[in-house]
This record gives structure tokens, sequence and C-alpha cells, in this order.
């Protein structure tokens, strides 16, 4: 069995994951032409790669007039990448080497400069599925986490973009996404996309779910609905204790406020539920469900509660049962709840 030097077999290895260097990739020119053993076997690596699909590596036999052709149009790419962006690195080894290479190792100095053109060109995707038994925490590599509520998939590219770091998602999940402002957190979920550069939320995308909804607790978020042929639908922006729905059925976004997410629930669920939310937020949801005026002193806004309620409920039921356990004292004068 021909036998290589793990040196050049991590080469090989580093070049089809999209992470070697300009001068890696000449080390490994070199030695793919110095034999046919080393092309064979550089193909057969190539060929087990996962994603090597991703383009066509062909090496094809060519005359010396064929490289002159091939070697004649790198460097015209080189010329049009230098006017575009002077800072590119330089590879000037790239240019008339011809003397130095057979025919066969030519096309590999055009698909080895390709590869560096072509921003991560082997990426590969790395994928999570989260069933109710694996572990509903995880991590993504720039230091977003993510907690799985049910069952749910995230998909991403195993090195994100310099300009943007894309993740495809399916299921519920409250994100804590890193912040970087250079590069935009997006989520694609079927046709709706949401760009953050650094917040929470959380995220009902089930693809059984009639809507899908985004609940922002801090930062910004702006939600984008496209049609099945990628045409944009709508926009909103959601700011925190709002909700952004995408309804798939009316193809439409709209953004809720706080107490029209909280009489969401109540109509949908039955329930009305505070998880450790501040008086102030609460007063506001219960004067938009019930209808009522209700006088929060400042110095009982402040005060948080953890309360389930049902929509049999009262406001005289609700407001007692806020009284007892955040004691406060409730009155009504007028016609106008007052809280102290």
């Amino acid at each position: 069995m021909y036998s290589v030097n793990d040196k050049y077999e991590a080469l090989i290895m580093s070049y089809l994951d999209g992470q070697c260097s300009a001068e890696e990739a000449h080390e490994l020119l070199l030695w793919v032409a110095e034999s046919e053993e080393n092309r064979l076997y550089f193909n057969s690596l190539k060929d087990q790669f996962e994603v090597w699909n991703l383009t066509d590596f062909a090496m094809p036999e060519l005359d010396e007039a064929d490289v002159e052709a091939a070697l004649d149009a790198v460097n015209a790419k080189i010329d049009a990448i230098e006017e575009i962006e002077p800072n590119v690195v330089q590879m000037p080894w790239l240019r008339r080497n011809y003397k130095y290479v057979s025919g066969v190792a030519a096309a590999l100095v055009i698909a080895l400069f390709v590869g560096f053109l072509v921003r991560n060109p082997f990426n590969s995707t790395v994928t999570y599925a989260y069933n109710g038994q694996n572990e509903s925490s995880y991590t993504l590599p720039d230091g977003t986490s993510v907690d799985f509520n049910s069952e749910g998939t995230i998909s991403y590219p195993k090195h994100f973009t310099k300009s943007e770091r894309s993740v495809d998602f399916e299921g519920v999940a409250y994100f804590d996404v890193a912040k970087d402002e250079t590069k935009p957190f997006v989520l694609h979920c079927n046709n709706m996309d949401i760009e953050v550069l650094g917040t929470s939320f959380l995220l009902n995308a089930d693809k059984d779910a009639e809507r899908y909804t985004v609940d922002l607790y801090t930062g910004k978020v702006k939600m984008t609905a496209f049609d099945k042929k990628g045409n944009t639908l709508s926009q909103v922006e959601v700011n925190p204790g709002e909700r952004g729905v995408w309804n798939a059925d009316e193809s439409k976004l709209k953004m809720m406020t706080y107490s029209e997410v909280k009489e969401d629930e109540l109509q949908t669920n039955h329930v009305l539920v505070f998880d450790n939310e501040k008086l102030s937020k609460i007063v506001e949801a219960l004067e938009y469900i019930y209808k009522v005026e209700i006088d929060l002193s400042e110095s009982c806004a402040s005060k948080k509660l953890t309360a389930r309620f049902s929509d049999d409920e009262s406001i005289d039921d609700v407001l007692e049962t806020i009284a007892v356990v955040t004691e406060v004292t409730v009155t009504k004068k007028g016609g106008i709840y007052q809280i102290r």
C-alpha cells in the first residue's frame, strides 16, 4: 500500500476543509506534482471528503499549450482581484510557474486558486438535533447559546463567513446570541428570517405550528418573510417585551405589544402567565385585557410576580391574588383600582 507522510495527509485535509494557507497550498501543489502516486493519493482523499461534491475537481491531461492558457486565466483572475481589493493576499508563486509543474499539476493550481477565491469553499455543515433525551443546551462556535424547549434541529456551517452567522432552525428554543456587530446572526426558518446582532429571545418555529413567534427579551431583531420564490413579502422590527409573529396562512408578519401578547395567551391557552414579571408590566397587560384603569404607585412598580391565572378569573380575583403575593394594598375608588 502506498504510504504518505502524515504531514502531507494533514495538508490535504486542511485544504479540503478550507483552512489551508497560501504557503501550505504551494507546498501541497509541489508535492502533488512530484509523482503520479501523490496525485492518486490526493484524489483518493478528495473522493472521500464528505462535501467535495460542492465542486467539480477533474484533473485532465494537459499539454504545454493548455498549461500556458490555464495559467494565463489564473493571472487574469489575480489582476482583476488586485484592482478591486488592493489589500488581497498576494500569491506570486502562481504566476508563470508552468516550467515547474506538469500538465496535471497545472489543473491543481487552478483548483487551489479558486479554492482561495471562494470563502470557505468546502465548508461542511454541522447539525444538532434535540430529541428530548439528549442535552437540551447547545453552544454554537461563536458562543451563542441555544436552549431547546422541545424537539428541534439546528444546522450551521462549520466556519461562519466574514459577513454573517447564518443558521437554519426548526423547533422551539431560547437563544442568547453572542454580540458581534460585524457579523449579524441570521436564523432561517422556512420562509422567514430573523436577523440580530446580540440579543435574547424565545423562538417558536416548530414545523407543525400554524405560526412562528419571536418573544424578545433584550436587544432588537428584524423579521423578514419571503414567498416561495425568495421575494420579500414583509418586514417588522421587534423590541424587548414585544412578540413578532409570522402567520404562514396569511403570508404576513406582525408585531404584538406586551399587552396584546398576554391577551393572545389568554385567548389561545385560556391561561395568563407571568414569570417573575414587574408589576408595571402586569398592570399594563391587565388594563388592556380587562379594559379597566389601574393606578399603580411608583413604589410598587418594580415588585415582581410569578403567577398563573385562568380566563374564568375576574379582575377582582386577579388583583386580590396579586395583593396577597406581593404584599400590596388594592382598593377601588370611582371605578379606578389603586395599588399601594
